[in-house]
């Protein structure tokens, strides 16, 4: 025998011994399907509509196309963000279930509520801050107010007024009771399931009064439909209302209230899919027309690493644990 045939005819054997070797039902690890094998789901605490559903959609399409696989997008509303939020943290840490977290659900709610089930810092991969964005004050056109000044004097006159968020917990809820705390207006929040229902409900003047993300706000105000009194988060007036001041120019100095939208996973995401993750969503931002979109609704574009959002998480939570003792917000 020689020893070709010999060779050729032990791995033949292997061949077909190594079936039996393996466990019932088993498969080698080196079998499993490479990453991503099929859809991701990509969760929005928030109701169709408002801005992270916006932003969510809008980098869901070319993400598909860097990933390779379908990329849905299911929104799961209530509770200020925590129910889609806990979705989030408790679904498998295996790249096919991300969600869309912001500065409510990962900065503000956690210290509304105590009995939450999940922890912001230790329940999550932090995949990317995607971006900045400021929230924007504006009432009905029939409140005779033009100015912050004039608006504070008014609601001054009409204790009890209401404001409208996009729900309980939501960094634009911590605005309106850090304002009406500061300056003694005694508003009353009114929290929607998303904010383009808060807007709806001033612009119907069942309220007159809303704080949102400036990527929803801009078309109902540039049809006039929202008069923008403030500009809250970053020191810089938008390009995009130039003529409304920012809180920050003087009417309170020291506000650091900066509001973020974010992609996160479960905590233990391996690390290739981490990396994986965080090239794919830079690539589908800036390799399409997703980056020049975020400009144009008034969101500065971050794309941070992992690890640089993970600090920025870890480094603002005391700042906002304080801002939330202080305004006395509270999720019931």
């Amino acid at each position: 025998m020689t020893v070709a045939y010999a060779v050729r005819r032990t791995i033949l054997g292997l061949t077909l011994v190594a079936p039996a070797l393996l466990p019932l039902g088993g498969t080698p690890a080196s079998a499993q399907p490479a990453w991503p094998s099929r859809p991701v789901r990509v969760i929005v605490s928030y109701a169709p509509g408002g801005g992270a559903d916006i932003m969510a959609r809008l980098v869901a399409e070319p993400l598909a196309r860097a990933l390779g696989q379908p990329v849905v997008v299911e929104n799961r509303a209530g509770a200020g963000g925590a129910i889609g939020t806990e979705a989030c943290a408790r679904a498998a840490p295996d790249g096919y279930t991300l969600c869309f977290g912001s500065i409510a659900t990962h900065s503000i709610i956690p210290y509304m509520q105590s009995n939450l089930s999940w922890d912001p810092l230790r329940d999550f991969t932090p995949i990317t801050n995607l971006a900045y964005y400021p929230t924007v004050l504006a009432v009905n056109p029939s409140v005779p107010a033009r100015t912050m000044d004039e608006l504070i004097a008014w609601l001054k006159a009409h204790p009890g007024t209401a404001y409208g968020t996009s729900g309980v917990g939501s960094s634009n809820h911590l605005t309106g009771e850090v304002l009406s705390r500061t300056f003694g207006l005694g508003l009353v929040h009114v929290p929607y399931r998303g904010g383009n229902q808060a807007q709806a409900d001033a612009i119907a003047g069942q309220i007159p009064m809303v704080l949102d993300q400036i990527t929803a706000m801009v078309p109902q105000i540039q049809a006039g439909n929202l008069r923008p009194l403030l500009l809250v988060g970053g020191d810089q007036r938008s390009p995009l209302l130039p003529d409304v001041p920012t809180i920050t120019e003087r009417l309170m100095p020291d506000f650091r209230i900066q509001g973020y939208q974010g992609i996160f996973a479960p905590a233990g995401l391996p690390e290739p899919i981490l990396r994986r993750l965080n090239a794919a969503i830079r690539t589908a931002v800036e390799g399409s027309d997703v980056s020049q979109k975020l400009i144009d609704m008034g969101s500065e574009v971050v794309l941070s690493t992992p690890e640089a959002f993970a600090t920025y998480l870890r480094d603002t939570a005391p700042m906002y644990r304080e801002v939330v003792a202080s305004s006395g917000a509270r999720v019931e």
